[in-house]
């Protein structure tokens, strides 16, 4: 198997616990602006712990500077703060699914920036996903926890899954030439990071009602850690030996992934139209990490 689909599991499995997480703490009713600010300073600080063990703490502001920035104040800040804000409407499932909207973007871009056609390959799996992803939003529909800020959830759902597709595309281009130096990966993720945490530090100054319990700032603690940290450093060692399109159609198994902890954590009930959702979710993943053209490391275009 392909090194790229083992750490894109890894990441994926991870985040998957991300929306079970951040839906709990948005229904004790902690602040979601104190929730993503803190968070990108804890996955700093795991970037700097590491960087500093290996004594490779470098911070160039002016290598790609200009994708850096999209990168930080679109695909780190933006899509967090959405995805954060829309916890308050949806179920982190139901998130989750509109984040892997996603795919849409990265095939688009490629096609009309870099002239890159999907493979057949690619496109069978992502029908396949988004015929799973119709399956659980109908069976996501009956459920009581949608309420009257659905439609309000959907856009800022959509919105996410637009600005998480610009991360996946322009960082993907910026990790590829670096995935036999992963220290440079690293000293990436911690640049962008370190920029998106002070940009959003007045979020914490201004922040309304903060974790209280020894449980909500547990689970704040681990988004910071592993979903903001070391989810972030696997996935971007999966963006360099992976095909951007295929990364992309991978993420969909995040779905999977926070239905299953959502079950766990938060007693969601489970029907005929997740389970079937999630399978076709399965088999698409299935398709794409054996398939070795697919998984291979070419650069785009190539």
């Amino acid at each position: 198997m392909n090194i790229g689909i083992i750490y894109a599991i890894i990441a994926l499995f991870s985040w998957g616990i991300h929306g079970p997480a951040g839906r709990y703490l948005a229904l004790q009713g902690v602040d979601m602006y104190f929730v993503f600010a803190v968070r990108f300073w804890i996955g700093t600080l795991v970037f700097f712990c590491y960087l500093l063990i290996k004594k490779s703490v470098k911070l160039d502001l002016k290598d790609h500077w200009k994708d850096v920035l999209i990168i930080s104040s679109v695909g780190i800040i933006g899509n967090s703060l959405l995805y954060h804000v829309t916890l308050i409407y949806l179920p982190g499932t139901l998130v989750m699914i509109l984040e892997n909207l996603a795919p849409v973007f990265v095939l688009l871009a490629s096609y009309f920036l870099l002239k890159v056609k999907a493979t057949k390959i690619e496109i069978i799996s992502l029908v396949l996903s988004f015929m799973g992803i119709l399956l659980i939003v109908f069976g996501k529909s009956s459920f009581p926890e949608l309420g009257d800020g659905f439609y309000k959830g959907i856009v800022l759902g959509v919105l996410t899954g637009l600005t998480f597709g610009a991360y996946i595309y322009y960082s993907a281009e910026l990790v590829k030439p670096y995935k036999l130096q992963p220290i440079k990966i690293i000293q990436f993720l911690f640049k962008i990071f370190l920029i998106s945490s002070i940009v959003c530090t007045p979020f914490i100054i201004k922040s309304g009602h903060k974790p209280d319990s020894t449980t909500e700032w547990f689970w704040l603690l681990e988004m910071g850690v592993f979903q903001s940290g070391l989810s972030y450093l696997f996935w971007n060692y999966a963006l360099a030996h992976l095909r951007t399109n295929t990364a992309s159609i991978l993420f969909l198994l995040t779905i999977l992934f926070t239905t299953l902890n959502e079950v766990v954590f938060l007693h969601l009930r489970l029907n005929s139209y997740l389970i079937f959702g999630g399978l076709l979710i399965v088999i698409a993943g299935t398709i794409i990490s054996t398939s070795k053209k697919s998984v291979a490391s070419e650069t785009p275009g190539s």
